[in-house]
Order: structure tokens, then sequence, then C-alpha cells
């Protein structure tokens, strides 16, 4: 990406980025109602918006959606308090729409004085003097809104909070790809729906509203020929608390080599509280990108790409995870590697075999100088009728007791479940191993048989 800057104006090249003459453009109608998001707010929007207006240093940060008819906010920080409770103005307000149908930029130090925008109704109406709005695109090259930046006097931008918005401005656009790419729209409908009513129904225990929350994060698993698997959350009984554990499963396109390709991911957020389990779903969905970006690659490329990501642009969560890569030769046999940061390790049982917990952790993510070099990588072959489990270590860890006596009596317990229904697995580990002090997630996968 290039860019090139001079007084009241930015001009930025968005690689593959479409500009829409007409904002009713079918292909981007349909994108904006994949994303699923409106007026609403919606918590990865918001923290976008939040960072706009921390790193600039401005009033008012909005991730905009740009329809045919109006603009809505799903991400705003800093609104007045009438356009807080509506969060949305008609396209006679809008500076953003000139970025959508640009497909660029747009960067104004004085609206009064800007030719493109002097007589916007904004100006008079919601103050807005001073603005910079970079595109939010999709996969195709659609421009569905602007990622921007506001205050309520002229300002002369300095080039650094240009580029700081730019770099916001892509990893929103990964967000909202990640939900186009990922998220069936009639599922999320229902899930929301479920969600409502949930939310209804507990709103007077704060807690268990943030569980609810967390579970609507998790993903769905993928049904893969070759493999049955199965995973379970499970909240801390305790009302006090909610944490950032996460399970997911991600198909990726075969490559050279493999007729298969599965990335399991399993980990835990540091910390209890709704902060935790927001920066697990973004943790979650930034692994899952990079697992894309990288595809091919082995696991530690994978990790060390998300804590590049994590450090440089946020969210800077710290704690543990395990990427693994599944993988099913062009001769039918499987494999697995792994990387593994500061997570309990992942349990294989081959058939005929003995439980083994697979390797031991490099140190925990988000504390970059606590790790002497790369990430390093372990492979295992898995042979058919093999069972994997990963688990965060709510499964293993009792008050005043050793990890490791926790770690032997999840390898006893498996061993006499070897044989058991991969369906029921995880829900029944949890219920006979987990005292319930912590929250804890267990993914169980059969390699051989049918998904």
């Amino acid at each position: 990406m290039t860019t090139s800057r001079s007084a009241g104006t930015a001009v930025v090249d968005v690689p593959g980025a479409l500009g829409c003459s007409d904002l009713a453009d079918p292909a981007r109608l349909e994108a904006l109602a994949d994303a699923g998001l409106s007026a609403a707010p919606d918590p990865d929007m918001e923290l976008f918006a939040g960072r706009v207006r921390r790193w600039l240093g401005v009033p008012i940060g909005l991730v905009t959606l740009v329809t045919p008819d109006e603009q809505v906010f799903p991400g705003a920080a800093g609104l007045p308090p009438d356009l807080t409770e509506r969060r949305r103005t008609p396209l006679t307000h809008s500076f953003c729409k000139h970025v959508v149908m640009t497909a660029q930029p747009l960067v104004v130090d004085d609206a009064r004085e800007h030719e493109l925008v002097a007589d916007n109704p904004a100006i008079r109406d919601l103050g807005v003097i001073a603005y910079a709005g970079m595109p939010l695109t999709d996969g195709a090259g659609n421009v569905l809104g602007s990622l921007c930046a506001i205050d309520v006097v002229p300002r002369r931008w300095d080039p650094g909070q240009l580029d700081a918005l730019e770099d916001l401005a892509r990893m929103c656009s990964v967000a909202l790809r990640l939900r186009l790419a990922t998220v069936d729209a009639d599922r999320e409908r229902h899930r929301r729906d479920e969600l409502d009513v949930r939310l209804r129904e507990q709103l007077q225990h704060r807690t268990t509203v943030n569980h609810v929350l967390q579970r609507a994060m998790l993903s769905t698993l993928p049904r893969i020929e070759g493999l049955a698997m199965s995973a379970h959350y499970a909240p801390a009984d305790s009302r006090e608390d909610v944490g950032g554990d996460w399970y997911d499963v991600t198909r990726l396109p075969a490559t050279s080599g493999t007729t298969t390709d599965v990335v399991l991911s399993v980990g835990d957020i540091a910390g209890h509280s709704l902060s935790a389990a927001t920066e697990m779903g973004q943790v979650r969905s930034m692994l899952r990108q990079a697992a894309w970006d990288r595809r091919g690659e082995p696991p530690s490329v994978v990790v060390a790409a998300f804590e590049d990501a994590n450090a440089a642009v946020g969210p800077r969560a710290r704690g543990t995870l395990v990427v693994a890569h599944l993988r099913r030769e062009p001769d039918g046999t499987w494999s697995m590697a792994w990387s593994n940061a500061g997570h309990p390790p992942p349990v294989l049982v081959v058939p005929g075999g003995v439980p083994q917990a697979l390797g031991g952790p490099d140190p925990m993510f988000g504390f970059p100088h606590l790790l002497p070099g790369h990430r390093v990588d372990d492979c295992v072959a898995v042979p058919a009728g093999s069972l994997v489990v990963l688990h965060t270590d709510g499964l293993i860890e009792r008050r005043g007791e050793d990890l490791d006596v926790g770690s032997a009596r999840l390898l006893d317990a498996l061993h006499r479940m070897r044989d058991d229904d991969v369906a029921t697995m995880p829900e029944r580990l949890v219920a006979d191993l987990s005292p319930g002090e912590d929250d804890v997630v267990a993914l169980a996968v059969r390699v051989g048989d049918a998904g």
C-alpha cells in the first residue's frame, strides 16, 4: 500500500478496492447483510472505534457502514447522547459515503473550507469540522464503510496519526472479512435471537450474561470426512468471574501433499472479566485469519504471526494456547503438528496404547521477553482410530493440588473412555473432572471415523 499526502487531502492506493458509484450495488449490499451488523453496538466494532479515539486523540471515533439510505455506526466512541441512542444519520450528513464511492481515504482539515463537503449539513447539525476516514473492505474489494476520526475544531492531521488510522482500518477490514467468511447468516440470526432471550431472562446477573456472551462467540464445529469431533464449554460455578477460554476448528484448503488440512486451537486469555471474554473472541478470530493466510506453513508460524499482530495492533492479550494442524496424506495416513504457548499439552490416545500428553510448552503469549527464540513445532503420527483431546486448565486444576495430579486424573479418565462415543466425551470429561472453579473447554477428535 503506497501513500502520499498533502494539506487537507490524502490519497492511498487500496489494492483491490472497488469504487461504487451506486451505493445499491447488489454485491456490496449482500456483503453488508451477511456481515450481520447494524446500528446496534457490536463489541468488536466498539473496540476499533475506541482505539481510533485514543490513538488519534480525537473526540469521536466511528466504524461506519453505508447503505443506500443512511449510514449506521456499529462501533462508536464519543458521540453526543442523542446520536449515541440512535447511532445513524441520513446520507445528507455523511462524509463516509465519499470514502465508499471513491474507494479512497478522505482527509479534511476544515470541512467549512473543503470543496467536497463544505455544504454538508453535518457541519452545522453535528459540529463535524475535521474528518479522516479510511475504507473498510470485504474480501472482494467492495467498500462497505469507513473507519473514521472526527474533531469538532479544525485540525492539521499528523502523518503518524493517519498511518495509525490506516493500520486500524486494515485490521477492522480483516474482522469484517472473517465474519463474511465464517458466519452463516441464518445461524447467526438464530444465535442472536437465542442470546436476546437469555439476556432478558438473566439481565439481573451480569456474570451470567457475560457467560452467555462468551458462549455466543464460540464457533460451530465443521463436518469433515474422516473425523468425528465434539467440544464442550462450561463456565465457572462462581458468579463473580468470567473467563476467556475458547476452542476453534477450521478446515483449510488442502496443500501440496495433503488431502485434508484442519487447524485446531484451544486457549485461555489471562484474567477473569468481560474484557477477557471479549479479547478471547478477537484472539480466536486473529488466529483463524493467521492460519488462513499462512496455510501450508507450520503451527509455530501461525502463532508467531498472531503474536506480531497482537502486539502491534492489539488487543495485546496475554494467555496460553495450542495451535495444531491435523493432516491427512494422500495415502490416507494422518499426522499432527502443533505449537504450544504455555498451555496444557494435547493428549493422544492411539488404539491399544496408553494416553500420552504430547510435548512441553513454550512460554505464554503476550510476554515476548520470555521467549528465548523462535517458537517450535512438534509432530506425531496419528493412526486411524486415535483420539486427540485438547483442553484448558480448568479441566485439571484444583485449588491446593499439584497440577500433575490433575493431569494424571485426566489420563486415567481417557484410558477408561478411549473407545467411547466422541459426541458425548467432552461433556462427560468436564462433568467428571472439573471442580467448577474455573471456565473449562474440552475438544475431542477421533481420527478415522466418518465426520
